[in-house]
Parts: structure tokens; sequence; C-alpha cells
């Protein structure tokens, strides 16, 4: 090796011992990382087998239950590990801060839901669904503001004032209704499910609005949002708006598979019945 390696030029030389270097450090990390996972399944062992021998003070392994992993104890607070990495991968999509205000909304949290609407405001002050998260932070308000501390009252009063100035919830879903119900199927039925939720009494108007099919950009996907916002009662019992309202998707998309009605029971009753058999032959 040493003969091989006088005969070598410089830079080949250096090269040769970089190489060297790299070989050894690499299997230095093997081995490193060898030795920690067997430390690691020693251990597990170690705490599995004194588990089963009653050992009050063993470590509790978690045991892994599809059902247990899949109905997490706090909703919320993995919904909150999921939105985080959204905020820095999808900074500019505003479903993220609508999610975010979803979230927030559900835990109570006016700042939090103030910075939400705030960021979607940014993107698109027209959008449909943030103008329900609009209605209902405004709502939450009305209710919740004269209990808050007042350095957050006052901020949030100063910060929402370019979205709410002085209107009221209802104020506002009326305006939207009155401004963009007729844009879209999208603003139609936010709009509608909005004022409805606002006052009960006027749900007869919300559901001619959710459920008009000659808006811009009315489509099947949108008839099945509708759809499913009618059969979740978010305008009350109404079954036979719903099949009315099927029958008129039906016409429509007449090649909606959606909306086809279900195929008619085959009657098998016939071929169950005895057959006289003629004897006389």
């Amino acid at each position: 090796m040493t003969l091989f390696t006088e005969n070598l030029a410089p830079s080949e030389l250096k090269k040769l011992k970089n190489k060297q270097r790299k070989a050894k450090r690499k299997a230095e990390q093997e081995s490193a990382l060898a030795a920690q996972v067997q430390v690691k399944r020693e251990q597990h062992h170690k705490a599995r087998r004194e588990q089963e021998q009653g050992d009050p003070e063993a470590p509790q392994l978690d045991e892994l239950i599809p059902d247990k992993l899949a109905r997490v104890e706090d909703p919320l607070e993995q919904a909150i590990k999921f939105l985080l990495p959204l905020r820095q991968l999808a900074a500019d999509r505003i479903d993220t801060y609508l999610m975010a205000f979803e979230i927030y909304y559900r835990k109570d949290k006016p700042l939090l839901m103030l910075q939400s609407i705030k960021r979607a405001w940014a993107l698109d002050n027209t959008h449909e669904h943030l103008h329900d998260c609009l209605v209902r932070f405004k709502c939450w308000l009305e209710e919740r503001l004269p209990t808050l501390n007042p350095h957050v009252a006052a901020v949030i009063n100063a910060e929402t004032k370019t979205m709410f100035g002085d209107r009221s919830a209802l104020t506002i879903a009326e305006e939207y209704v009155s401004e963009c119900g007729s844009k879209s199927q999208a603003s139609a039925l936010w709009g509608a499910r909005a004022l409805r939720r606002l006052v009960p009494q006027r749900t007869k108007d919300a559901l001619a609005l959710a459920t008009a099919l000659d808006t811009p950009n009315t489509t099947i996907q949108g008839s099945l949002e509708v759809l499913e916002s009618l059969r979740e009662g978010d305008f009350g019992p109404c079954e036979k708006e719903i099949e009315a309202y099927i029958e008129a998707c039906r016409v429509k998309f007449p090649y909606a598979i959606a909306f086809k009605p279900p195929p008619p029971e085959e009657n098998h009753s016939e071929d169950l019945q005895p057959k006289e058999i003629d004897l006389s032959h």
C-alpha cells in the first residue's frame, strides 16, 4: 500500500485520503446507529417484560389501536398541528386562513379568529366562505365583546373597522345577498345559509336563493353541495324542497348520474311461486 501511494501524484493522493476518511466516517456512523438501535430494542424488550410481570413503575407502551388513532381525544389540537405547516407551505391560499378561522372559532380564540379573517380578507375580500366567517365572527362579538379584556376589545374594534364598519351581522348578511347572491351558485348558497341562520323566519327566501339553478357558474358539483346542505338541515326540515330540487337538477343535468332516480327493484316473486306440473301426459 505504501509503495502504491508513493507512486501517486499529490492530487491523487489527496483524493485517496479523503475517500478513506469518508469511508471511515461512514462506517463509524453506521456502527453508532446500529448501537443506538440495539439499545432502544433492548429497552423496549425490557419495558415489555416489566409490564408483563406487573411492575407498576414500568413505562407504559403506546398501543397502535386503529380506532384509537382514528378518533383522537383532542381533534382541535390535532387540527392546529395540521394547520401549522399549511401556513408555511400555503400562505398564499385563502383556504388556509378560512380553515384557521374554523378551528379558532370552535376554540373561542377571538384574536386568532381576527388574525385569520384579516389574512383571508387581504387575499380575497369577496370570497363566499369568508363572508360566512365574517358574519359568524360579528355575531360572536355582538354576544361576547363586553366580556373581553378592554385592551383586547379595543384591538378587535380597531382592526375590524374596515371589514365591519358600523354594520350589524344581519346587515352584513343582507347586503351580501343583495350584492353577491346572484353572482354565483356558491355565493348564493353561502349567503342564503348565513341569512337563514340569523333570521329563521326568512327560511323560504333563503331556500329560494340557495336552490336557484339560473345563477352563473352553476355546476353539478355546486348543485350537489346545495343538496348536501339541504339534507344536513342548514335550512331546517325541507323534505319537499329537497325532492323538488333533485327533480329540477335532473332536468338541468339530464345525464348526471347523481340526480337520477334509483332503479326500481326487480320483482322476483313470480319466479318463487311453485309452478303446476301437468301430469296428464
